[in-house]
């Protein structure tokens, strides 16, 4: 196989890549990682999956819950306590522990195409992700406004 057969091998596999096994890295900052994690979100929270951005220089870990907007037709991600967590539960929709609020949530493809929905688990991994609201006066979970683009795929979830 040449090596432009082998690069283009590799990107393809990234690109079809299970958005459970996912990471990522924020385009300019690379001390910012993200990944998902399966959980068991219940019913209000329907992706079956929680979004881990995480901060190699402070050491902090933030954990989102992604879920599509109501009438205004966004997509969000919510803040929630570690799911990793010992006894960790879902939030209740209507107002659960939020440390970090909400934050808009837009995904693309490959080709920064627009996906209009959260990813649920089992889809596959947005090429990039955006948080357009994010990094704002006070916002310790995202550090900057950039693309998180998709880095790798791992052979088992995060």
């Amino acid at each position: 196989m040449t090596m432009f057969g082998l690069l283009a091998f590799a990107a393809s596999s990234v690109v079809q890549c299970p958005v459970e096994r996912a990471h990522y890295v924020l385009r300019h900052h690379p001390d910012w990682t993200a990944h998902y994690r399966v959980v068991d979100s219940g019913p209000d929270w329907p992706s079956g999956l929680a979004l881990a951005i995480h901060d190699r220089r402070s050491g902090k870990t933030f954990w989102w819950l992604p879920w599509n907007g109501g009438t205004d037709g966004l997509q969000n991600v919510a803040s929630t306590l570690e799911v990793t967590a010992k006894g960790w539960q879902p939030p209740n929709p209507d107002g659960g522990p939020r440390p970090q609020g909400n934050r808009q949530y837009l995904g693309f493809d490959a080709a920064y195409d627009l996906i209009d929905r959260v990813p649920n688990r089992g889809d596959r991994a947005p090429s990039h992700m955006l948080f357009p609201d994010s990094a704002g006066a006070g916002d310790n979970a995202f550090g900057w406004k950039d693309f998180f683009d998709l880095a790798s795929c791992s052979a088992k979830g995060g």
